[in-house]
């Protein structure tokens, strides 16, 4: 049921942005790849080129600038089927070290881009009568922990908003998912030291059960989901 839909992916060049991007794509789906780094959009735009036949889109953006993000809009438009709101910040620092701009960083990105795109692209959503928000959260929106305290509350702050989301578009044919994965064998999850990086979640297999939900098209809904480890240390 993917095949022919738009999905615009944020912080696509990321590990699980990348997973999601190429699942997306064995499924048919044409794709808008966002990330901020120029020559991994290139990799990534040819990686996909070479094993699927579907249209692919990518431009490098600041989601912390509104304006950057007003030009993205400009350029995604009416097509957009799936908004994957993936990109994120994970500043590891106490709340005693951090400063008012990483707070408004982290949440520009986390947050406010998240709240823009799906407000924009949801309207276009609802007038077509069908479409798929995905907010990919993070376990650290159910708890809170030591040097994280910035990153755990705009999580928190995605995961209401998530809530609210799928609460206005019900029954709209526009079905709007949290999923909330541990922590992940990508870049961004081996900053975190205080872990066993070899017990994190497969991005791959996060991608996979993303892809599965959004394609369960019957009167059930998974809206809030929890991915979580087997074996945590």
């Amino acid at each position: 049921m993917l095949a022919g839909k738009t999905a615009l992916i944020t912080g696509a060049t990321g590990g699980l942005g990348k997973a999601i991007a190429l699942e997306l794509a064995k499924n048919g789906c044409d794709l808008f790849l966002v990330g901020r780094d120029n020559e991994k959009l290139r990799t990534l735009h040819h990686e996909i080129k070479e094993l699927y036949s579907v249209r692919l889109e990518s431009k490098s953006v600041d989601l912390s600038v509104d304006m950057e993000v007003g030009y993205l809009l400009s350029q995604a438009g009416y097509r957009i089927d799936i908004l994957i709101n993936n990109a994120g910040m994970f500043p590891l620092k106490s709340l005693d070290e951090s400063s008012n701009e990483d707070f408004d960083r982290c949440f520009a990105v986390n947050v406010r881009t998240p709240f823009i795109l799906s407000r924009e692209l949801g309207r276009h959503m609802r007038e077509k009568g069908w479409g798929r928000i995905v907010n990919i959260g993070s376990s650290s929106a159910y708890n809170g922990s030591g040097e994280t305290g910035v990153y755990c509350a705009s999580k928190h702050a995605l995961l209401g908003l998530s809530r609210s989301l799928y609460q206005e578009h019900r029954g709209s044919g526009v079905r709007v998912y949290s999923v909330s994965p541990g922590s992940i064998q990508t870049p961004m999850g081996a900053t975190d030291v205080r872990q066993d990086y070899s017990t994190f979640l497969n991005p791959v297999e996060v991608a996979e059960y993303i892809i599965f939900i959004m394609q369960y098209d019957k009167e059930m809904i998974s809206e809030e989901i929890r991915l979580n480890r087997v074996v945590v240390r």
